[in-house]
C-alpha cells in the first residue's frame, strides 16, 4: 500500500473517532460510563487541547467525586441543549441557519437527504430533529469510516466520491452553524466540559473543511 494511501487512511481513522467522540458528548448528558471514559483520557493531554482545563480539574479529584461531576456535567447539558435554563443553544442547525430560527427548517431536510444518499437514517431512538449536532457528527464519522475501508480494499471510486460527498457535507452543513454554536456554547456553558467541548467542535469543523478541500 502506498504512502499516500495510508496517510489518508490515518487521517479518516482520527477523523471519525473525533466526531464519534463529539456525537456521543452531544447526543445526551453524561452518563458514569461517559465520565469514566474521560478519567480514563485525561492523562497527559496536551496543553492545546481545548478540554486541556478540564482534564487538568478531573486528574485533580479523587474518583470519588465523579459522581457529583456527572450531575453538574448533566445539569449544564440540560440547561443549555434541552432547554432547561434561561439561555439556551439549540444543537440544530435549522435554528442557526434559517431566517426564523425555527426547528425543522431547510436544513433538516437537507441533511436528512444526505444520510438517505449513503443509504443511512436517524437511530430508531432517537426522536429528535434530524439535524441535531449528534447526528451530523455521527454522519462525518461514517462516511470517514466507509473511506478508510474504501481505501484500505484499493476502491478508488469509492473513495473519491465518499470525499466529495464529506468536502460538500461540511461545507454546507457542519461549517454553516458549528462555528456560531460553539461561540454561544462557550458564552453560556457554566462547565469548563462544555466550554471546551465546544471549542473542539469548532476547531475540528474548521481544520475538516481546509484538509477535505485539499484532497
Amino acid at each position: 500500500m502506498e504512502t499516500d494511501d495510508l496517510n489518508l487512511i490515518e487521517l479518516m481513522g482520527d477523523r471519525a473517532l473525533a466526531y464519534r467522540f463529539l456525537s456521543r458528548a452531544y447526543r445526551t448528558a453524561p452518563d458514569a460510563a461517559f465520565v469514566a471514559a474521560l478519567r480514563a483520557a485525561s492523562a497527559d493531554r496536551p496543553a492545546e487541547d481545548p478540554l486541556a482545563p478540564f482534564f487538568a480539574e478531573l486528574a485533580s479529584a479523587d474518583a470519588s467525586d465523579d459522581e457529583a461531576l456527572r450531575i453538574d456535567l448533566a445539569a449544564d447539558y440540560n440547561r443549555l441543549y434541552l432547554g432547561m435554563g434561561p439561555h439556551p443553544v439549540p444543537p440544530y442547525e435549522s435554528v442557526y441557519t434559517s431566517p426564523e430560527g425555527l426547528l425543522m427548517q431547510d436544513a433538516r431536510d437537507e441533511v436528512l437527504a444526505a444520510y438517505r444518499s449513503q443509504g443511512l437514517d436517524a437511530p430508531d431512538d432517537f426522536n429528535l430533529p434530524e439535524d441535531h449536532l449528534a447526528l451530523e457528527c455521527a454522519f462525518a464519522a461514517e462516511l470517514a469510516e466507509r473511506t478508510a475501508a474504501a481505501c484500505e480494499r484499493g476502491d478508488r471510486e469509492a473513495v473519491d466520491g465518499l470525499v466529495a460527498c464529506q468536502r460538500a457535507f461540511v461545507e454546507e452543513h457542519l461549517d454553516a452553524w458549528v462555528p456560531a454554536f460553539a461561540d454561544d456554547t462557550e458564552k453560556r456553558a457554566r462547565t469548563s466540559f462544555y466550554r471546551g467541548l465546544a471549542a473542539l467542535a469548532r476547531e475540528q469543523v474548521e481544520a475538516d473543511r481546509a484538509v477535505l478541500a485539499e484532497l
